[in-house]
């Protein structure tokens, strides 16, 4: 059984076999960047003209007619958040294959020849990441709206945390089996699941998903100061610093986000292989 160190090293090693899957991944990416950045201006926007109409009429939200709300910027941020959601599903589907092609050791990156098939396996994907947080979030929803008392609210909190952690820790199993036999029943066979964790060992387990996870923290931390620096300066270079920030965040999504995604997926998958043994 292979160890934790070369399971990661491998995955590092990975999504430089085939650099031109690797930008497209990017390119999904960099959309999705692109995509965020025109959201957020659109959506501050939005928030600004409403907050003058408070200020100024001295009235609520709900006081402002309909002529006066910004209504082709609205439905444009949701026009957007409908395509970056869609976009997100394509890139969720590629994970998918990423995941299996790491199950069969297969030394390649997936193609995106069947962009349908990567749709569907990207709407599975989700469905499960949603099913395995729907109870840590209502735990902490509850916390939130029922918790008057500070107290009572951090222990929903501390709850759901704790449960968010044991179900990601799950998770990362489910969509292996999930993927191993291309069922999405096989994402919540919970005995299934556990024997594969237990097989592969409890302890090792959650050591290299914790090993993993602060690999990748690493590379996002370093590649974010990077990144930072180079905002700045194209800030400086660029009067227009939405301009320069979309730059910087397309970037990220092109080269950073695509790289972080296969490395990641391909370790899970890794470790799905070893439990198999």
């Amino acid at each position: 059984m292979a160890s934790i160190t070369d399971c990661v090293v491998e995955g590092l090693k990975y999504p430089f076999n085939d650099i031109k899957k690797l930008l497209g991944l990017g390119v999904l990416f960099a959309l999705i960047s692109a995509l965020s950045t025109f959201i957020s201006t659109q959506s501050f926007e939005v928030s600004t003209i409403t907050m003058n109409f408070v200020e100024n009429a001295n009235g609520t939200v709900s006081q402002m007619a309909s002529s006066q709300l910004p209504t082709g910027n609205i439905y444009l941020i949701i026009g957007l958040s409908v395509l970056s959601f869609i976009v997100s599903l394509f890139i969720l589907g590629y994970q998918y294959d990423i995941v299996k092609f790491a199950i069969d050791k297969k030394p390649e990156l997936p193609g995106f020849n069947d962009v349908i098939d990567l749709f569907v396996k990207g709407i599975k994907y989700f469905i499960v990441v949603v099913a395995y947080n729907v109870i840590p979030m209502i735990v902490l929803f509850a916390g939130m709206v029922f918790g008057g008392d500070v107290s009572v609210m951090m222990v929903f909190i501390l709850i759901s945390v704790v449960l968010f952690i044991i179900a990601y820790f799950l998770l990362v199993m489910a969509i292996n089996n999930m993927v191993a036999h291309d069922s999405i029943k096989k994402a919540f066979d919970f005995k299934e699941i556990t024997d594969n964790i237990a097989n592969f060992g409890w302890g090792k387990y959650v050591g290299i998903i914790i090993f993993t996870v602060i690999v990748y923290v690493i590379i996002m931390v370093a590649v974010s100061f990077v990144l930072s620096f180079i905002t700045v300066a194209l800030s400086i270079a660029i009067p227009n610093q939405i301009i320069a920030i979309s730059i910087v965040a397309i970037i990220e999504g092109l080269f950073i986000d695509s790289y972080a995604s296969i490395f990641f997926n391909r370790v899970c998958g890794s470790i799905y292989r070893e439990s198999i043994k």
